[in-house]
Order: structure tokens, then sequence, then C-alpha cells
């Protein structure tokens, strides 16, 4: 989106990317060339918030403060809804970055990359300090254009020849087919994440599995048993609601 939307002559300060500390390391090395993409050809600057050292402390550090689970620990995010990940590691840096450019509330504008489809089903953002612009609506474009777009101009993430949407590896709103993906082709941070299922369980954590009701050890088994698809399983979100980028 940013890079059409440059394209068309628009001028745009600056582009934003939160690391979260649970990316993909081809994710890192995806947003370091198109932040060269970006300053080569447009003289725009994509700047990095480094948000790694929030997602743990609130799983594993900071206690829930009050209500019946006072003084748990909240372990993996909750399924629905906007919960502490995205808002802690997501929402509030970016909401901090723009009005450290500008204090006047509502006098910047953002870009936010929702299909056409998705805002003409309604989904909107909930910004309280910045105007949403949605160029892809404006454009008509949804999920294919934005992926022909990318492979026409050779910045194609690589991560999209295993997942339709990305974001971090233990993100519980992806489903099945994200994680058997993760399993078979990502086996680095499949690992990862049961380390964290196993912290979360030593922990006594609220939400100790990363998917409610199975745990990634229960998921393995099965993957095991099923064997590697033959063919490319793309995944799709479970909700609307997803922090999950396209």
């Amino acid at each position: 989106m940013v890079v059409a939307y440059l394209e068309k002559g628009y001028s745009l300060q600056s582009a934003i990317f939160c690391d979260t500390g649970f990316e993909f390391d081809e994710m890192i090395e995806y947003i370091q060339k198109i932040k060269d993409y970006l300053k080569t050809n447009f003289s725009t600057n994509l700047v990095i918030l480094d948000s790694s050292h929030i997602i743990e402390k609130w799983a594993f550090e900071k206690p829930i403060i009050r209500g019946k689970y006072e003084g748990r620990k909240r372990g993996f995010p909750r399924t629905l809804g906007v919960d502490y990940c995205t808002r802690e590691a997501k929402i509030k840096p970016i909401r901090e970055f723009v009005l450290n450019l500008s204090k006047k509330r509502f006098s910047t504008q953002m870009l936010i990359g929702y299909t056409a489809n998705e805002v003409q089903k309604g989904r909107v953002s909930s910004l309280d300090y910045a105007r949403a612009v949605y160029p892809l609506n404006e454009w008509g474009w949804n999920e294919q254009e934005c992926g022909d777009f990318l492979k026409k101009r050779g910045i194609a993430n690589p991560l999209y020849e295993h997942f339709q949407r990305t974001g971090c590896y233990m993100c519980p709103k992806q489903n099945k087919q994200s994680l058997r993906s993760l399993f078979f082709h990502y086996p680095k941070y499949w690992e990862k994440a049961k380390q964290l299922e196993a912290k979360a369980m030593e922990l006594n954590c609220l939400n100790k599995t990363l998917k409610i009701g199975k745990s990634l050890v229960e998921y393995e088994q099965e993957f095991k048993q099923e064997g590697k698809p033959l063919f490319a399983e793309y995944d799709e979100m479970e909700y609307e609601d997803v922090c999950f980028c396209k």
C-alpha cells in the first residue's frame, strides 16, 4: 500500500513498523529491504519502533491487578478481541510516535491498510489521535490486487510462500493451517512457541496454551501423523478482529 501510494504522487512523512520481538527473521530482513527501497526511491523513512521487551513482560511478569484472576500472570494473549499484545506493543507505541510529531490531535493523517472488502463490511479504525484514510478501499484493492502489485515490483514478502497473512509467530489468532505451516516450514519458531507454552504452564498462567484447549505438543503429534502436505496450504484468520498484517 505504501509503495503504491507514493507511486501515485502522494507524499508520506514516515512509514511505521513495530518490532514485537516475536517476528520471523524473514520479516525483519524484508522490512529492512523495504526501508532501503523507500529511502532510495521516494526519500521516505520507514521507522522501526522497538516493542521487543513488551509482550513477555505482560505475559509472564506483570500480574493481573483486578477481578477474580487478580495476581495471576496472563500467559498467551486472548484469541478474541484486542489484547495486551496489540494494545501495548503496537497501538500505544504508534500513538506516542504520531503525537510526538504533532501534539494537536487529528492534525496527522494515517494510512490504514484495510482492504476494500474489509471496509465495505464495516471494518474501520478506532484512532483517537489521527485522521484515518483507507487507500486500498479508495482504489478498490483487495488481497489479490495487493499481491499482484508487490510481485510486479519484485518486493513481495517471502513469508507469503507459506502464509496468507503474517504476524508474530506465536499469535493465537492463526488457525490450524497456519500452525501446520509453522511446524513444517519454520521449526525454529515452532520450538520457541512450545517453549513459551512450557513457561506459561510452569507459571500457572491464565492462558497456558497458544490455542484454547489444545497444546502445541498435541498439534505436533497430529501434524506428524498427517505428514507434510504435498501442496502449499494457506491460512485464513479465524476472526475479523485480527492484528495480523496483510
